[in-house]
Order: C-alpha cells, then structure tokens, then sequence
C-alpha cells in the first residue's frame, strides 16, 4: 500500500493520533519563516513520547537551505529517522548530512531535472508557488509525473485532501503521499476526523 507521511505537526496529541493511525512518516519542520515551524526542543520531546508509546513511525525532520552542520545537529537532538531537504541544496549537501535523505522538487509548468540528487534516497514531488517553498495547499498537474522514471521512489504532495487522495493515488501510483493543510483545522492543528478519512481515502484507491 501507498506508505502515508503527515507533516506540519506542531502538537503531542496530534502526532500520537497520526502514529495511531499507522502514520508510516511524521515530519516536523525546521523552518522558521513558516506556519508549521516547531522549535527542536519541543519537537524532541513529542519524538520521546512517540518512542515511548512504541510508535513505529519514521521521524522526518523538515528543512530549508540549512547548513549540513545544523541539520546534523539537531538530527541527533532529535533522532530523526530522515532529513527532507525543501530548498536548493546541492548532492554535495545531501551527501554531507549522513541520514537517508528526501530531496523535495517544485513542479510548475513541467517536471524539474530529477537527476542533480543522485545521494537522495527518496524525491518528493510539490506544488510550485513563488513566493513559498511547499505547504502551498496547492495540487499541481499530476500527469506529468507520467515523465518520471521512477529511479527513486518517491512522494506525492501538494493539495492532497480526504476528498482527493483516492484519486490521486489511483492516477499516479506514487510510493508515498506527504499532507499537511490537507487535513488540518488550521496551521499546524491537525483534525484528527480529516486524517482517518484521509487514510481510508488511501486504503480505498
């Protein structure tokens, strides 16, 4: 089955929920400039309390041009499982970090070159806007990942909602799907009956 990664999680309660539900990824972001932004200290202490609850969830730290040195220092505050990497951030980059590595891509008009990250274990496939980076809440036209060699697996992000995920995964067949706004009551506050209608939107498709 399509592999499930909720992100923005700004809340204890929240993250529980989502492992609960069999989240496969849960991401944090490191970014300040954004709503979903959480400070490392809080995010390790929701990554203790999904440790202790034997959660088996991967934990995804979030980040935007960030050096290797900090994205290394805070993946061992926080014991992050992988780095998703939203900026322009070279395969030197990814090689410097050390952890398995999403390379995130903004898709516009066309699909950008998918080959510059030959370090990155997984691509992630969002929204291009000009003035933000991701969580635009925007789909963008899916088809064109039909130009995608699949020479990595890879997410699917970008508008994904209850009301679309079967579609989307029917049509594009990705290896795993990334929601943040998609299922949420507001930024950064996620609405738990969003998330089990968006999690049987993938069991259906």
């Amino acid at each position: 089955m399509t592999r499930i990664k909720i992100c923005g999680l700004t809340r204890e309660e929240d993250a529980l929920f989502c492992a609960s539900q069999g989240a496969d990824f849960l991401g944090f972001i490191f970014v300040p400039s954004t709503p979903r932004f959480i400070e490392p200290e809080r995010a390790a202490a929701i990554a203790t309390r999904l440790k202790d609850s034997e959660s088996t969830s991967k934990i995804v730290g979030v980040f935007r041009d960030a050096s290797p040195d900090y994205v290394r220092e805070i993946a061992t505050l926080f014991g992050l499982d992988l780095v998703q990497l939203h900026g322009n951030e070279t395969d030197d980059d990814v090689r410097a970090i050390g952890l398995p590595v999403i390379k995130s891509f903004r898709v516009g008009d066309e699909l950008p070159d998918t080959t510059a990250h030959p370090s990155a274990d997984w691509l992630l496939f969002d929204t291009f806007e000009e003035r933000r980076a991701g969580g635009t809440g925007r789909r963008f036209d899916w088809s064109l990942l039909s130009m995608y060699p699949r020479t990595k697996p890879f997410f699917l992000a970008g508008g994904l909602a209850p009301d679309n995920i079967a579609g989307a995964v029917s049509l594009v067949r990705p290896d795993a799907v990334d929601v943040s706004s998609g299922v949420e009551s507001e930024p950064g506050i996620k609405d738990h009956t969003l998330v089990e209608r968006f999690f049987e939107g993938v069991k259906r498709a």
